[in-house]
């Protein structure tokens, strides 16, 4: 498998996963955005050209998911340590399991798409490393062609993440490439960048079912806070 693309995800059980939007619009309401997310994504990576696996924790985790998804791709299991050594040991391992290109992706932005993954392996054809950024200083999505060790000991959760992961590749001598920035649904707010996707994308039928369901799909009259990223971030994966 020369390329692939994993989706990082958790249990979808309240008051595990998206804990911060649940905070917000109660932890069962999160949960069932969440589920809505991974089918979604599902669908469309399913199909698409490259090959698709799954990044799961905890390990008793893929019996839930896998109702919402199917059993789409290989699934592989998170280890014990915080979000950026997971990160880091997928990457460590890509080599052994055959991989020359592999991109890791959010499970909380459902309106990636395939020319997004598409562009991002035609980056890793020239550069070492590829990010796609999230409006808020974090990253939607990571690649690498081989196995750099940029991640170890970076601190998350700051708002200057992927500026110092770049700056210690650059200093490395490695080459990034960058992605459009978009947005990860982690907190009440960001839900406003969703609505007009679910309105107008075919492709996000269970994530408009879950808003409209929640009564989240009517826009809100108040002014969004600030956004927040997923794979750099903590609480998500």
């Amino acid at each position: 498998m020369r390329d692939a693309l994993y989706v990082i995800a958790r249990a979808p059980r309240p008051g595990f996963a998206k804990t911060r939007l649940g905070r917000s619009i109660g932890h069962e309401r999160a949960i069932i955005l969440y589920r809505a997310f991974l089918r979604d994504l599902a669908a469309r990576f399913s199909a698409s050209p490259f090959a698709l696996a799954w990044y799961v924790t905890p390990p008793d985790a893929w019996p839930e998911i896998s109702s919402l998804t199917g059993e789409t791709g290989r699934v592989l299991f998170q280890g014990e340590g915080d979000l950026t050594w997971r990160q880091r040991e997928l990457f460590r391992e890509a080599a052994s399991r055959g991989e020359e290109r592999t991109v890791l992706i959010a499970s909380d932005s459902p309106h990636l798409t395939v020319e997004i993954i598409e562009e991002a392996f035609r980056c890793l054809d020239r550069q070492d490393i590829v990010f796609g950024p999230t409006y808020d200083g974090g990253y939607y999505l990571i690649g690498m062609r081989g196995w750099h060790d940029v991640l170890q000991g970076m601190p998350m959760s700051m708002g200057t993440e992927l500026e110092g992961i770049i700056a210690r590749a650059q200093l490395s001598g490695l080459s990034v490439g960058l992605l459009e920035a978009t947005f990860a649904v982690d907190v009440v707010e960001d839900i406003r960048h969703l609505r007009p996707l679910v309105l107008e994308r075919p492709d996000l039928p269970a994530t408009r079912d879950a808003l409209e369901s929640l009564g989240l799909l009517e826009q809100e009259s108040q002014p969004a806070n600030g956004e927040r990223g997923t794979l750099a971030r903590g609480e998500q994966v």
